[in-house]
């Protein structure tokens, strides 16, 4: 090992000597694993400067680097970048360092990921979440206080990858989301003002993310929200998924396969009407064409949509996909009537964790919602969390918590099983669903 880092220092040293003349480049923020497949892996830094070969990977058992072979980047007026590298080329079943040249590199590796195993079928695991309050002014004391340990405990309940279900960032003052540049500055100060517990967490799985009101907009705007496409850009920029290309495609949704788990990643803001038309969009008609023909096309024994939004629980007070019925009913029938087998909807926003279920024209439905990460949950009253009346008995936890999903079994008897921990880790309800149940009777 120390053979190889030394290795790796000497071409890094001889690369930058190149570039002495330039503002020599500062990380800012970073390393964050996004969309991890078999033989590829996308990876987001932040930084201020000039520079080349500023990340590579690293593949100690065979003594092997990979160079980014594509990038992508926004920035801001400051001329702080938000990079994401694109590796290709691979080895299945593989864990990668990730070595970053920028205010020097040693031989103590800090950061890795593994890619998945050349296989379709394989248990593993997953966290989730949604909610993460942490502010960077004088309020940190405050929100999140002591809450971002967390993510400490998250890591050490381990999982392959985290699926994070909105209000991710929040824009918790007006002028945080007022222009471009102020978006992009909250996001990047959170990201530099928690380096240790959240960074580490951030740097040590593969991240999927999808959006909610608060990081959508401040005071959770709807599709008329005239910085919305500002708003997307910025969000695209600080998570290094693997989104749609097509203009047509334009919202923060996409979609991936993590070996017979199919995950919908859905955008509950960019076309949401306003609440008061009942009939009115909450997806939006393009993107439930996408989901559909998604949900027809896919073979995988789950099919997991996430939404930050809450699905199945029927009480209006916060946001609620309750409020769209029309639409709402549209996707369970279409559901239920082609018989889409292994639906099941991960979901946040609500401030308090638990699992629904509801007979949809003889089929299950369920819904896991997972909230608040760091965010303080309100009294329970506040957002009716007394009176959902689809919830699994025993499984409703009003505080601060996070999700983990295990999937096992053989081919054709695939199980779900859906935890609730406590924000030290301590397990405090669980649920157990067999793929057979999930079609309709």
């Amino acid at each position: 090992m120390r053979k190889f880092a030394l290795l790796i220092l000497v071409f890094l040293i001889v690369q930058n000597s190149s570039a002495q003349k330039h503002k020599k480049p500062k990380l800012l923020a970073g390393p964050i694993v996004g969309t991890v497949t078999k033989t590829s892996a996308k990876i987001w830094i932040a930084y201020r400067g000039k520079g080349q070969n500023m990340l590579i990977l690293g593949d100690t058992a065979e003594k092997k680097i990979y160079y980014p072979t594509n990038y992508s980047y926004i920035t801001n007026a400051k001329g702080d970048i938000a990079l994401t590298m694109d590796f290709t080329g691979l080895k299945p079943n593989h864990r990668y360092n990730i070595l970053v040249s920028i205010d020097g590199w040693g031989s103590h590796v800090k950061y890795s990921f593994k890619t998945q195993a050349d296989t379709t079928l394989k248990d593993f695991s997953f966290l989730t979440g949604s909610c993460a309050l942490m502010n960077t002014d004088i309020t940190r004391g405050i929100w999140p206080g002591g809450a971002n340990w967390i993510f400490y405990w998250m890591r050490k309940r381990g999982g392959d990858f985290m699926v994070w279900l909105g209000d991710n960032v929040y824009y918790f003052y007006p002028w945080q989301s007022t222009n471009y540049d102020a978006m992009f500055d909250r996001q990047l100060k959170l990201r530099r003002s928690f380096r240790v517990i959240y960074r580490d967490f951030l740097g040590n799985q593969p991240n999927y993310a999808i959006w909610d009101g608060n990081d959508y907009g401040y005071n959770s705007p709807d599709k008329n929200f005239a910085l919305k496409d500002s708003s997307l850009k910025v969000f695209k920029g600080f998570w290094p998924n693997k989104y749609p290309e097509q203009d047509k495609f334009k919202g923060n949704y996409f979609n991936f396969r993590y070996y017979d788990v199919e995950f919908f990643m859905m955008d509950d803001r960019y076309y949401r009407a306003s609440k008061k038309d009942t009939a009115a969009d909450f997806l939006g008609e393009t993107q439930m064409i996408w989901l559909k023909n998604k949900l027809l096309m896919s073979d995988a024994a789950f099919k997991i949509i996430c939404i930050g939004s809450g699905v199945i629980n029927d009480t209006h007070i916060e946001d609620s996909y309750a409020d769209y019925p029309k639409e709402r009913n549209s996707l369970f029938d279409f559901i239920a009537t082609n018989n889409i087998k292994g639906v099941i909807f991960l979901t946040g926003g609500k401030n308090y964790s638990e699992i629904s279920k509801q007979d949809w024209k003889g089929y299950p439905l369920y819904e896991f919602s997972s909230s608040p990460l760091t965010t303080p949950p309100p009294p329970r009253w506040v957002f009716g969390a007394i009176h959902n009346q689809w919830r699994v008995k025993g499984t409703e936890y009003p505080f601060r918590s996070f999700g983990k999903i295990f999937v096992s079994g053989n081919k054709d008897n695939r199980k779900l099983q859906l935890v609730v921990y406590g924000r030290s880790g301590r397990k405090r309800h669980e649920l157990y669903i067999n793929e057979k149940e999930l079609s309709r009777k």
